[in-house]
């Protein structure tokens, strides 16, 4: 009878984990990925900031300020009166965040509405806008856009 004897250099193990060099590709693709889906999303944030910028001046602060005209039968003087209530009505807008642009700067207001007045000579409303801070574009209520 013969005994059979093992050779261990015969031997095959089944692979239980990841080599280092494997570990390091899939790193390096997940990190590239990440890379570049921060660069987009990075840049739709701000679009999205500008855009609500444009709507909150375009929207609730100008329908803010032409109801306090109705109202009172002039332009307020300032944003800051619309949050307050007085014996004509108000306030026209609820919190003091209104008057804040995504940026965390306040919405300048200009009773004479040269903007607007350039973008429609027949229409007075006042200027309602924003600053961006890096490209220093303004938005605003008014037609004309980038001035």
């Amino acid at each position: 009878m013969l005994l059979r004897t093992s050779n261990p250099t015969n031997r095959r193990t089944p692979r239980s984990a990841f080599t280092l060099m494997e570990m390091l590709i899939v790193v390096a693709i997940i990190v590239a990925l990440a890379g570049i889906g921060g660069y987009y999303l990075l840049g739709a944030g701000e679009d999205a900031k500008k855009g609500a910028a444009q709507a909150q001046v375009k929207g609730p602060l100008t329908q803010a300020v032409k109801t306090y005209k109705l109202k009172h039968g002039q332009w307020p003087q300032s944003l800051d009166v619309l949050l307050n209530k007085d014996a004509k009505g108000g306030p026209y807008l609820e919190t003091q965040d209104a008057l804040t642009d995504p940026w965390s700067q306040k919405y300048q207001y200009d009773v004479t509405g040269s903007m607007n007045s350039a973008a429609n000579p027949n229409i007075h409303t006042p200027d309602i806008w924003t600053v961006h801070p890096d490209s220093q574009e303004k938005i605003g209520n008014w037609a004309i856009t980038n001035r």
